[in-house]
């Protein structure tokens, strides 16, 4: 399992190293997106409100921080609340029906964390606290995909 874990994250630091330690800054939601890290959005499904609108950058490097905004949508375009996150995330490993998947726990609020199942290199799926990936239903997507 640990080899796992550090292949993993040596994977995460390879892709780092092609931007040639280049950076730059946005004004996006208070935060500083550095080259060399990745950025994966996207919509779920809420109960209370149009969706729930997430946006996260990984660092590309050993130290694993990230920063999770996620937006509560009042509509399409129009955001009711959000709330920001920032930390270090920690990478997991579970065997589930034979096989190894990757994941990404992020720390959010005492106590709690948000999980994400790597399905590839440009998709992170929203799982639950026990790293099981939610009911498939038509027109649901739980997936961040990668934008950066």
């Amino acid at each position: 399992m640990k080899k796992t874990v550090f292949m993993f994250i040596a994977c995460m630091a390879m892709m780092a190293s092609c931007n040639n330690g280049k950076t730059t800054t946005t004004a996006e939601a208070g935060d500083t997106t550095a080259t060399d890290s990745v950025v994966y959005e996207g919509m779920v499904p809420a109960a209370d409100c149009y969706g729930i609108n997430y946006r996260l950058v990984m660092a590309q490097d050993s130290t694993m921080g990230f920063s999770l905004t996620e937006s509560y949508m009042k509509s399409e375009t129009e955001v009711d609340t959000t709330f920001s996150y920032q930390g270090t995330a920690i990478a997991d490993t579970k065997t589930v029906d034979g096989k190894e998947n990757n994941y990404l726990k992020l720390p959010t609020e005492k106590n709690v964390t948000t999980n994400f199942l790597v399905l590839n290199d440009s998709t992170l799926r929203m799982v639950n606290a026990d790293l099981e990936e939610p009911v498939k239903q038509e027109g649901m997507s739980y997936d961040l995909k990668l934008v950066k």
